[in-house]
């Protein structure tokens, strides 16, 4: 009896625990070994969590003209469900690209491998994707190809550009962490006729799906394009940081210029809209939260005065057969603000993506912003600045007279003055602003062997000229002052005396931007402050116009002249406009403009054309300075800033 019993009991148990270690396992194919791929079921089934982006805020010049709005667009997003697998995802996207490449429309494709034959192209990181994850032994591109497509299952069937296609969306799908609840973006903004094919065929494109959303439009494309920037989908090290700010993989978001400055204040918050499907089919939205659009934000820059200053640069360089491009910076010289900055040649915002690979084998380089990352030796124009270290250092008066010989002779070299060597002339007897009206370099060898490197450098340190400006965009160059330790570091020779006379004229190793040479002649124009140029006039709520942000004018140094000081050299700079190279120009035009030009020789090539000014010459207002590359002189560059200054002051 006992025994029966026990076999009962034994058998009830034995199911029991059967039972239990069936279900267990149940659980943990369910919820660990197969746990993402029913999550992913589940949510396809039951909800389809969607993303609404908010539109970007508008970006305006000073007086609220629009350089920047927003347009409905069309983007091409492919999802994923449970009966997706590669065969179908390969076939799927190479279907969509080649729709895309008729219609010549840009795709996300950062695969850093060639076409075949493949070969690596120089990218960054490019070091940790050419090792094989299983073995971390470096791979050649042809074998990185390879792993891919086993990765991804792309087979035999394809051609090898096909595959290339292919592991490259493929592989920009991984990163961007593509699941069904992450839809990937293939092409964030198409225009209609893609859209009508993609949805005539729609058979050929199974998970494709046409989104709306805003999309960056620009009514005067082509206007300021380096200073705005542009905008695009985020890369993975961008989410990696912005993650905790609420962007997702799929994100448009300011790439350079104004547009990644301005990121933080015109971004936006997106809306959620949750479909929640039922049993039956039918579906219904459970949530839907608005977007919000970011605020508009104001910039200095005067448009028309942009639009002078673009169209008389590209004119002029256009029009000197040696010229390969050039930059001008208009500036207000009693607050830092940037009126106009302009750098040529330019390119189309609108069209960037379409043009990038004809941009960028450009030889001329249209994508660099000249204006603010090109360096050019500021010729004469850095006469002013030896004025004034002679002045304030006590080395001359504003009545001391130098008689230009022609030829200054130091330690065993001869230094000719530009009239002795074009014409075996000389300037005569003259004071300092007759100098720099005469542009005589004989005058500047002597002032600047009798002040020596020293003196100098410390007024050039006080003008800040090599120093960055605070310009909010990204690509400032930081210039450079000759100094003896430069000249020991770079070249590895001693700083001889003849390298301080060079100097003092502006030649040696002095290199400036045209933005530096723009807050240099701002400075001079106002006595000797030194603001911060900047490009942000305010940021206002996009809903209710209240000013959200307004950066105050932030002083960067001073540079203490005396009046006496001031006046000689404004002078001078006023005489080169009544009476000097710049007569031609200004003798009759109805402003009173004090200006400098000036020239730099780049090996063998036509000199650069250097020349700055501003205005009126008392009570100044407004300051400009342009480089022309090749241009053969200083002159060559005078019609921009007139034609700048033409605009500004209303002058017929």
């Amino acid at each position: 009896m006992n025994e029966k019993l026990y076999n009962k009991h034994f058998i009830v148990i034995t199911v029991f625990f059967v039972l239990f270690f069936l279900i267990l396992t149940r659980l943990v194919n369910l919820q660990v070994i197969n746990g993402k791929t029913y999550y992913e079921k589940a949510q396809n089934r039951l909800l389809n969590s969607q993303s609404v982006p908010a539109p970007r805020g508008e970006i305006t010049d000073r007086y609220g003209r629009a350089f920047v709005t927003n347009e409905t667009g069309f983007s091409v997003e492919i999802t994923k469900n449970a009966s997706t697998d590669d065969n179908m995802l390969n076939q799927t996207v190479l279907n969509v690209i080649n729709v895309l490449n008729d219609h010549n429309e840009k795709y996300t494709d950062n695969l850093p491998i060639t076409y075949a034959p493949y070969e690596y192209k120089e990218s960054e990181g490019i070091e940790k994707f050419s090792v094989d994850e299983k073995t971390g032994q470096s791979v050649t591109a042809e074998e990185k190809m390879r792993i891919l497509c086993n990765k991804y299952g792309i087979n035999e069937n394809y051609s090898e550009n096909e595959k290339r296609v292919l592991a490259g969306v493929r592989c920009e799908m991984e990163t961007r962490n593509f699941s069904s609840v992450t839809p990937f973006t293939l092409a964030p903004n198409v225009s209609l006729g893609t859209v009508t094919v993609l949805k005539e065929q729609k058979l050929s494109f199974p998970n494709v799906s046409i989104v709306t959303r805003p999309v960056r439009k620009y009514p005067n494309d082509g206007l300021a394009s380096h200073i705005l920037g542009r905008v695009g989908i985020i890369y993975k090290e961008e989410f990696e940081a912005m993650k905790d700010e609420n962007y997702s993989m799929n994100a448009i978001i300011g790439k350079d210029g104004m547009e990644k400055y301005l990121e933080r204040y015109i971004r936006g918050k997106d809306g959620k809209k949750v479909v929640e499907q039922a049993v039956n089919n039918s579906s219904f939205e459970s949530e839907n939260i608005s977007p919000v659009p970011g605020n508009n934000a104001a910039l200095t820059i005067d448009m028309d005065l942009q639009r002078v200053a673009q169209q008389s640069l590209a004119e002029v360089v256009s029009s000197i057969d040696s010229a390969s491009g050039g930059s001008v910076v208009a500036i207000d010289v009693n607050s830092g603000e940037l009126l106009a900055v302009a750098s040529y040649p330019t390119y189309s915002l609108e069209s960037f993506d379409r043009d990038y690979d004809a941009l960028s084998k450009n030889p001329r380089k249209p994508m660099f912003n000249r204006a603010i990352g090109g360096v050019y030796e500021p010729g004469s124009t850095f006469k002013m600045l030896t004025s004034v270290a002679a002045l304030e250092g006590g080395y001359i008066t504003p009545q001391t007279k130098i008689t230009d010989n022609g030829v200054f002779e130091l330690a065993n070299q001869q230094f000719n003055c530009w009239i002795w060597t074009s014409q075996h002339a000389t300037h005569g007897s003259i004071n300092v602003s007759e100098a720099l009206r005469d542009s005589c370099n004989y005058f500047y060898y002597t002032v600047g062997n009798k002040m020596g490197i020293d003196e100098i450098l410390k007024w050039g340190k006080k003008f800040g000229i090599a120093e960055l400006t605070g310009i909010e965009v990204s690509g400032e160059a930081r210039g450079n002052l000759a100094s003896p330790e430069y000249k020991q570091d770079v070249f590895k020779t001693p700083w001889y005396p003849g390298d301080t006379v060079q100097c003092a004229i502006g030649q040696s190793f002095n290199l400036f931007t045209p933005l530096e040479l723009a807050s240099y002649t701002a400075t001079i124009a106002n006595g000797g402050t030194r603001y911060r140029a900047h490009l942000l006039k305010n940021v206002k709520n996009y809903k209710t116009g209240e000013t959200v942000f307004e950066p105050e004018k932030e002083v960067l140094g001073t540079v203490e002249m005396s009046k006496s000081t001031y006046d000689a050299v404004t002078k001078g700079m006023r005489l080169v406009a009544s009476e000097g190279t710049a007569k031609t120009y200004f003798e009759d035009f109805g402003v009173e403009v004090c200006c400098k030009t000036g020239s730099a020789q780049v090996g063998t090539k036509n000199a650069n054309g250097v020349f700055v000014c501003y205005a009126p010459y008392k009570n100044p207002e407004i300051a400009v300075a342009v480089v022309i590359e090749a241009a053969g002189s200083g002159s060559s560059t005078i019609p921009v800033a007139k034609n700048i200054l033409k605009e500004y002051f209303n002058i017929e």
